[in-house]
């Protein structure tokens, strides 16, 4: 028989009681207990999405971007006599659904303004967070027009070194006189250290772009042609093999033929099919907008013999067989730039939109809902996660209330507009699978795994590692056997009420445990996403997203608008219809401020630093994890010295002392 240890979430006399109330108020809400013994549930699924957990963080995107569909269960069926009563039973709630389906004109009902005040109550924003980030926004403007008051020769860009010097002045002005106390230093925005990024003659050079594919922003966009990863029959349904001979520039560049490029394992692609078809409405500031996108671009590379770096084979702009291709051997240095600036574009987008915005913050909301719902204060597994859950809804709401709101700063400069935006957002629910939170089962999915030079993949898999040590050994302070697992009744709610949220079954999130394995892991993937998986595709945004040639998410340039006098370009210096499409000085200005007033900070260490954590029990265990993560860092150094001194471009975005312990900014 399994006997609780002394901190154990089980025995103690205050969780008994708190066990007992949170029953009975179950019970006056007409919900079912749930029972778990030898792993099996009486869970009823039917109550399941309503009764479960109010996901208001969504609700507020809602309420304050678009609406989405109805859920595809039970409470979208009722009558309306029916769903008027549950209304008013839940009212106090949010009790909405989570789906975000295709469904994405179809309104849901109005939000209750008590109700929308009770969310603002029960999140309340800590002062001490907001005055920290309001800091930080504020200075970031406030370098942005310190940059605009400067006696600049012309009025407006006509190079593209100007975008390097903007860049660069406003990473000086934050590392060279943080705003803020040295608790909350300013993240150390370093661009790789490498000139040839904000170069004037090097940033649009085939070698770094294909180099940013796997250590820049986005890098978890990447997969392999073949059995594993993209099917070719996919790729045949869509690759335009009149208008361009895929062959024949593959065997330029690696000495096989399409089809041995394949069955080697040596053909990868850079994949935007969720780009394709969205509606572009007439929030966005270009010649796209009231049209559908079809300009989302599919990236192929090939890697030769003997190299670690794939190479770039060709852009070919949309998903149907006539969709325009261009190449660096058949398209003049305008158009094959000009392509190359769209994937780039693309490129910033979906890592915001899908990998950062949802894949990140709104999972990591729907995890952190279900935890603060379900498990109370005095758990052992909530203390843990209460710290990785610091600041995460306070940034949510401020985003959705202004950055991603149908006016906000980002649907004015972005391609798709508002509703593209919140369009490709519930697109990435629909892709959304829980083995995304573990970086070997998720570069395996894309049949990546093996890639010889793929920094994002071998730095995430060294953390993950660390950090389910941490998991680990916090769980076997506090649960002594597979036992205590299955029978803690608070833990079998949190993880159905998690599950649940991401329509149960449908995602691969677990809806019980059963053994202290099954714990860490849970626990492993939760803690990576609020931690390395955050860091990986947020704050690469400080180099690629703030430099506009790289990380413009406007950009929309259309063949035809193009005089064939300015299509003559043979170089980055008389490209000036290419800089004009990055908009005016003042726009630049405005994206590096807007962007560096986000990612410019770091908040907290990976893991807890407080007192209660670092005595006691966990001190031992917070010893032996900030050791690992001192080997780690130290390793990680190494490696970016070794690649600079390749001429590769450098990956510190999971070096340890860069990563942060939540998902606060």
């Amino acid at each position: 028989m399994c006997e609780a240890s002394e901190y154990s979430p089980t025995s103690s006399r205050n969780q008994s009681n708190e066990n007992q109330i949170r029953e009975n108020q179950r019970k006056q809400n007409g919900l079912k207990s749930v029972k778990v013994d030898n792993c099996q549930s009486d869970f009823s699924e039917q109550s399941s999405v309503l009764h479960i957990v109010p996901v208001r963080l969504l609700c507020l995107l809602v309420q304050a971007t678009t609406a989405f569909g109805k859920c595809n269960n039970s409470w979208a069926d009722m009558s309306a006599e029916e769903d008027e009563a549950e209304e008013d039973a839940t009212k106090r709630r949010l009790q909405y659904p989570i789906s975000m389906s295709a469904e994405l004109r179809q309104p849901l009902r109005e939000i209750d303004s008590d109700a929308s005040a009770q969310y603002q109550k029960d999140l309340a924003i800590d002062p001490e967070w907001s005055a920290i980030y309001n800091t930080m926004v504020a200075y970031s403007q406030q370098l942005g027009e310190t940059y605009l008051a400067q006696e600049l020769p012309v009025p407006q860009i006509d190079s593209f070194q100007e975008y390097g010097n903007i860049s660069k002045f406003f990473q000086n002005g934050f590392t060279n006189n943080p705003p803020v106390d040295a608790k909350y230093r300013p993240w150390a925005l370093d661009p790789a250290n490498d000139p040839n990024f904000t170069d004037s003659n090097r940033w649009a050079d085939d070698k770094l772009f294909a180099n940013a594919r796997v250590a820049g922003l986005n890098s978890g966009n990447v997969y392999r042609i073949g059995s594993r990863g993209l099917p070719l029959s996919t790729v045949n349904g869509f690759l335009n093999k009149d208008g361009f001979d895929w062959d024949a520039a593959i065997q330029d560049l690696s000495g096989f033929t399409y089809r041995q490029a394949v069955l080697r394992k040596r053909l990868f692609a850079q994949y935007h099919p969720k780009m394709w078809g969205i509606a572009i409405d007439e929030t966005a500031q270009n010649p796209f907008a009231g049209q559908s996108f079809s300009h989302a671009p599919f990236v192929m590379f090939v890697l030769p013999r003997r190299e670690k770096l794939f190479r770039v084979v060709a852009v070919q702009l949309g998903y149907n067989k006539s969709s325009l291709v261009y190449s660096p051997t058949t398209s003049s240095f305008f158009w094959w730039t000009y392509a190359k600036a769209i994937a780039n574009a693309a490129n910033t987008l979906h890592a915001q939109m899908v990998l950062h915005l949802h894949d990140a913050h709104l999972t990591g909301a729907r995890f952190g809902l279900a935890t603060q719902r379900e498990l109370p204060p005095s758990h052992a597994v909530r203390k843990l996660m209460d710290y990785h859950l610091r600041g995460m809804h306070q940034v949510n709401t401020f985003s959705f209330a202004t950055l991603l709101h149908p006016e906000g700063s980002f649907a004015a400069v972005s391609l798709f507009g508002h509703g593209g935006n919140m369009e490709l957002v519930a697109k990435a629910y629909e892709d959304w699978h829980y083995r995304k939170l573990n970086p070997q089962h998720e570069a395996a999915y894309r049949g990546v795994q093996f890639l010889p030079y793929y920094p994002y993949y071998h730095d995430a898999v060294r953390m993950f590692r660390v950090l389910r040590q941490y998991a680990d050994g916090f769980v076997r302070l506090h649960f002594c056997c597979d036992e205590q697992v299955r029978k803690d009744d608070l833990l079998q709610r949190w993880v159905q009420a998690a599950a649940t949220v991401f329509h149960r079954g449908t995602k691969g999130v677990p809806d019980k445990l059963c053994t202290i394995g099954e714990l860490v892991d849970y626990l492993t993937h939760q803690i990576w996403l609020y931690t390395g998986y955050h860091a990986a595709n947020n704050f690469p945004a400080a180099e690629y997203a703030m430099y506009m040639p790289v990380g413009h998410v406007g950009l929309a340039l259309h063949p035809d608008q193009v005089d064939e006098t300015l299509a003559a370009a043979t170089s980055l210096d008389n490209l000036d219809y290419l800089i004009q499409q990055y908009g005016s000085r003042l726009e630049s200005v405005t994206v590096s401020a807007t962007v560096l007033g986000l990612v410019g900070m770091k908040f907290s260490e990976i893991i807890d630093q407080s007192e209660a954590f670092q005595a006691g029990r966990t001190a031992k265990l917070a010893n032996f994890v900030e050791k690992k993560l001192e080997n780690l860092e130290r390793r990680l150094v190494k490696e970016n010295i070794k690649r600079r001194q390749d001429g590769l471009l450098t990956y510190k975005y999971l070096q340890p002392s860069e990563v942060i312990g939540s998902i606060s900014i």
